[in-house]
């Protein structure tokens, strides 16, 4: 009768010790799915731009399923970029992913994007770059840059 008792109480302890790991396995995935300051940022609209003919400006969009889209202006030779890219936030930056490496960090306080310093913005970006690729030209064609 002993042998029995045993036999039971050493299985009873295996399944309460296998319950506990299961409940700490799941709590430790949903733990990494929810992340505190994972924002979305659907809708939402930046324009970094820069002085500087020979850094790139970039009009960044950002969608729904954590999805965004770079648009990026080489100064040079006019020319128009675009890159699709996911993100992720926390609680200091923007990480915009290519694939599964980080490929850009924007800061949120300061919204810096690189050496550059980004605006939010109502309008499409791929507009408000259209336009400066048409203020650039006009600028360097009026001091014959151009």
């Amino acid at each position: 009768m002993d042998l029995y008792k045993l036999k039971n109480s050493f299985y009873a302890m295996r399944l309460v010790s296998l319950l506990i790991l299961i409940s700490f396995l799941l709590e430790f995935q949903y733990s990494r799915a929810n992340e505190p300051y994972d924002n979305d940022l659907n809708g939402k609209n930046l324009i970094c731009l820069s002085k500087s003919d020979s850094i790139d400006d970039y009009g960044i969009k950002f969608f729904s399923n954590k999805r965004v889209v770079l648009y990026s202006l080489d100064k040079f030779i006019y020319e128009l970029f675009q890159y699709k890219r996911s993100y992720k936030t926390d609680k200091r930056n923007i990480k915009i992913y290519k694939g599964n490496e980080i490929d850009f960090l924007i800061n949120r306080r300061s919204l810096r994007f690189g050496n550059k310093k980004c605006k939010i913005t109502k309008q499409d970006p791929i507009f408000i770059l259209k336009n400066r690729i048409q203020s650039l030209k006009k600028f360097k064609t009026k001091n014959n840059l151009l």
